[in-house]
């Protein structure tokens, strides 16, 4: 796609520079795609070069932002950290309408680019990966969500949560984002996923998590032609490492890394070790 379709609206921050945690303080674009307002956080100082374009997908109630930990990667990627609208349209599920905005022309992505989801974005890459593939030059899944056959309680138990009034919601997104992230999360990180889930309503909250539990992605892996590199935390509490074995053993070819002492999120916990995977997978499969 031709690069006069990118927005040359300024980038700003979104929200105010004093609410954000250091490391994380990253300029924002916000970009009217498919009906809603999308955030594209981004590296003003790496790598603008069309061809190297990796897009980052977050999880269930994070921003693109929370992948700011991989800015060591962005010297050599275009790297494009997405975030869904904090309310999607209801003529479409969340997961549906992310999967047809990426790949809109008004988005502004090149016609083949990387894609790196984590959680619910893992979803969303999956599924756009089986509608477009033509369209990705390579895949990397976060602790993977393919199918809730086993982990669907833990999902039911967590869809209770939304439901209860706001200022309860409050109090338990600390929690969640320890759990979340487990022991090594930093504190910063784990500011920046309670600051933004807290952002969201508890009905769209609600609606992303119908998502996870729709999920039946398992039996369409075998199909997948797209390298891919799936990352896994040892400790992940939310999604079992042994659902990511049996993702990765699905999908030809793909590649299975654990990082035994990282939970759910582990590009902010483990981020060395993280980044070193992608750069590498990057090299071999996106360059």
């Amino acid at each position: 796609m031709p690069e006069a379709l990118v927005s040359a609206a300024p980038p700003r921050l979104v929200p105010e520079p004093g609410d954000i945690q250091h490391g994380y303080e990253l300029p924002c674009e916000e970009r009217r795609v498919h009906g809603a307002s999308v955030r594209l956080f981004t590296f003003p100082e790496g790598n603008q070069e069309p061809s190297r374009t990796v897009v980052c997908l977050p999880g269930l109630g994070a921003s693109g932002r929370s992948f700011a930990p991989m800015r060591p990667l962005a010297s050599d990627w275009r790297l494009w950290l997405w975030t869904p609208p904090s309310q999607t349209p209801l003529t479409h599920t969340p997961l549906q309408w992310n999967v047809d905005a990426l790949a809109r022309p008004e988005a502004g992505l090149p016609e083949r680019f990387a894609l790196v989801g984590s959680s619910f974005g893992s979803l969303i890459a999956l599924s756009l990966a089986l509608e477009h593939p033509e369209r990705l030059k390579a895949l990397v899944l976060v602790s993977p969500v393919a199918s809730v056959q086993r982990i669907r309680r833990g999902a039911v138990a967590l869809s209770t949560l939304v439901r209860i009034p706001k200022p309860f919601a409050y109090l338990f997104a600390p929690t969640v984002a320890r759990i979340m992230g487990g022991r090594y999360l930093p504190a910063e990180g784990r500011a920046e996923i309670v600051r933004e889930g807290r952002r969201l309503s508890p009905l769209e909250m609600l609606r992303r998590l119908k998502d996870i539990l729709a999920a039946r992605h398992l039996e369409e892996l075998g199909r997948l032609k797209v390298p891919t590199l799936i990352l896994h935390g040892g400790r992940d509490k939310l999604v079992p490492l042994s659902h990511a074995r049996d993702v990765a053993a699905r999908i030809p070819g793909a590649r299975l890394e654990v990082l035994r002492e990282a939970s759910h999120l582990p590009y902010m916990s483990h981020t060395d070790a993280f980044n070193a995977f992608v750069d590498d997978f990057l090299r071999q499969h996106a360059a």
